[in-house]
């Protein structure tokens, strides 16, 4: 039947607003992007969009075990079970609550499709002035078999507030699922937040995740992307600064085996002077997988005195694996300080020489070495149980011993 197919059974079911038909109309017509989209150029939704998938997701309730066996042990957690809230913290001076509905304005079809049906999600408001001292987790977990799921959350910082995110997709079972996920974040003057993306789902989990943010004069912004599970994983991350000095911090690992696809899409929009942002992606390829990496930098012509820095960094281990990795550059002021870099190779042969040559033996040594290449990007995260999970879930994948590596 294929996925456009229920979605269109589905949406006739249901009463939505005429916009949102509108838009939905305009979606169906025109479907999913495909390789012929510039932006989808070197990733094809084709297997993924062609599966069946249950759009009315169930909502069960989720055993005490189950969260503690996916939490990092935070005492702020909000959880989901297939689209609906279940808990939400109490935290001085910020507000929690569900979906609600927001203006995003884009003309790309996964957003709009997003927009058009999605009913489910988070809604944060931290108010001006407030710390919060303890990282705000969010996990959702989905228990219906093969689900199509879709969650738009909205979250808006207060000036001269503090604030760190963990986030978790989780999916219950072995059966195929696809999330389309998106996030707005709105960081007012002189703001911090850190969010921490950890995407290590099952073996036949599809993931679309999009954040757009959105920054004001003297806010700092960090997202940490870890990728680990999952069959195919795409991620659009957006940042505009609306402000003088502002920074954008990005830093990702991609570590894929089997025939897992992982597509990193940055897009950094300095509007104004005196900003600055730094992106650091990582990728290690073994077996069949894929990876894509496609960073754009645009410094307005009013944006002088920007400092940027981009690096994508990639090993393929198997002469089954790829990478396509694209860099864009585009500038229209003079007195600017940009700058990328991009490496796709293997391990270099003189350190395992040096290695060998001590007795250690050729696999671990290219086990350590491959850690120490992509634990680089781990490194910035500044929530200590993401790090230590991080690194936990690198040296598993490398079949590394973390003491030796240490």
């Amino acid at each position: 039947m294929g996925l456009i197919k229920n979605i269109k059974s589905y949406s006739e079911g249901i009463q939505i607003s005429a916009d949102k038909k509108e838009i939905l109309t305009s979606f169906l017509l025109n479907g999913f992007p495909t390789t012929k989209d510039e932006e989808w150029k070197y990733t094809s939704l084709k297997k993924v969009i062609t599966n069946d998938y249950s759009i009315e997701n169930k909502g069960e309730i989720i055993d005490s075990s189950i969260i503690e066996k996916y939490s990092l042990g935070f005492k702020n957690k909000i959880i989901f079970s297939d689209g609906k809230l279940i808990n939400t913290p109490t935290i001085k001076g910020v507000s929690i609550t569900g979906f609600s509905e927001f203006e995003s304005a884009t003309t790309d079809s996964i957003l709009q499709l997003n927009k058009a049906l999605s009913q489910n999600g988070f809604t944060i408001s931290v108010d001006k002035n407030t710390v919060v001292e303890n990282p705000i987790e969010i996990l959702f977990f989905l228990t219906t078999e093969n689900s199509f799921c879709q969650y738009r959350n909205q979250i808006s910082i207060g000036e001269n507030s503090e604030v760190k995110f963990v986030e978790r997709i989780q999916n219950l079972n072995n059966s195929s699922s696809f999330i389309n996920h998106f996030t707005q974040t709105n960081c007012a003057k002189n703001t911090k937040v850190e969010f921490n993306k950890i995407q290590n789902n099952t073996a036949e989990s599809q993931l679309i995740d999009t954040v757009n943010v959105y920054q004001d004069q003297d806010s700092t912004c960090n997202i940490n992307t870890l990728i680990f599970g999952g069959s195919f994983t795409r991620n659009n991350l957006n940042f505009e600064q609306n402000g003088s000095n502002c920074e954008s911090n990005m830093n990702g690992v991609s570590v894929l085996n089997d025939n897992q696809l992982a597509d990193n899409h940055t897009f950094v929009d300095h509007k104004s002077a005196h900003c600055r942002s730094n992106e650091m992606y990582k990728g290690v390829y073994l077996g069949h997988s894929k990876g894509v990496f496609n960073g754009k930098i645009m410094v307005r012509p009013n944006a002088q005195k920007i400092d940027a820095f981009q690096s994508n960094n990639n090993l393929l281990l198997s002469d089954n694996s790829s990478i396509d990795s694209k860099p864009q550059l585009e500038i229209y002021a003079d007195d600017v300080k940009c700058s990328h870099g991009c490496t796709i190779g293997q391990l270099d042969d003189d350190a395992l020489f040096y290695m060998r040559s001590r007795g250690i033996g050729i696999e671990e040594a290219k086990a350590v070495l491959t850690y120490a290449f992509a634990s680089e990007a781990i490194e910035n995260i500044s929530v200590e149980q993401v790090k230590t999970l991080a690194k936990n879930l690198l040296a598993q994948k490398l079949n590394v011993d973390l003491d030796f590596s240490l």
